[in-house]
């Protein structure tokens, strides 16, 4: 019998400012952070949606309670390669407190292990050019989204508010001194 396949470390660099992961932590509790449990199998997706912002990102969660690996489609967990978010935060607080609860859809029939093979492969091949470390990690990550079946693939038709200032011009929202 073959050794389960095991996530990948996070890239160096991930989590290495401790002030930053504590604010994401301050604000996952601080912000009125809606969370929902999608689907548990193969892992646990979640949407966490912010009410005031009318914003909504998914959060994976593939290793929890290991949050190592952890994904979201929000833009701060993309830009700063702290490997994690409010969201994460958020997500993972919520499946700490809320170990029994139901999902709110069946999840699809996956291998993890096919899944996880994916992703090592994918993570092994070198790429046709040279990527940086962050879009290299995604390459892999890919896969669960590819894999997972419809609650995990991105909704259509993402409704933005738009104010005075123009078509296309967003409300302005202070941003409080917070990245």
């Amino acid at each position: 019998m073959t050794e389960p396949t095991r996530p990948p470390t996070p890239p160096a660099g991930a989590n290495d400012d401790p002030w930053a992961v504590a604010e994401r932590r301050s604000r996952a509790v601080e912000e009125p952070l809606d969370v929902l449990l999608l689907t548990r199998n193969p892992f646990p997706l979640l949407e966490v949606r912010n009410p005031l912002h009318r914003t909504d990102y998914r959060v994976m969660l593939p290793a929890f309670p290991d949050r190592a690996v952890a994904l979201c489609t929000c833009s701060d967990f993309a830009r700063r390669g702290l490997g994690t978010c409010k969201h994460i935060e958020a997500a993972a607080r919520w499946l700490e407190r809320h170990p029994a609860a139901p999902a709110a859809g069946p999840g699809p029939e996956t291998d993890p292990e096919a899944v996880w093979a994916e992703i090592d492969r994918r993570s092994d091949t070198p790429p046709r050019t040279p990527l940086p470390d962050s879009l290299a990690w995604r390459r892999g990550g890919a896969t669960l989204y590819e894999r997972a079946g419809s609650p995990y693939l991105p909704k259509k038709g993402k409704n933005e508010e738009v104010g005075r200032g123009g078509k296309g011009r967003s409300k302005p929202s202070p941003s409080r001194g917070r990245p």
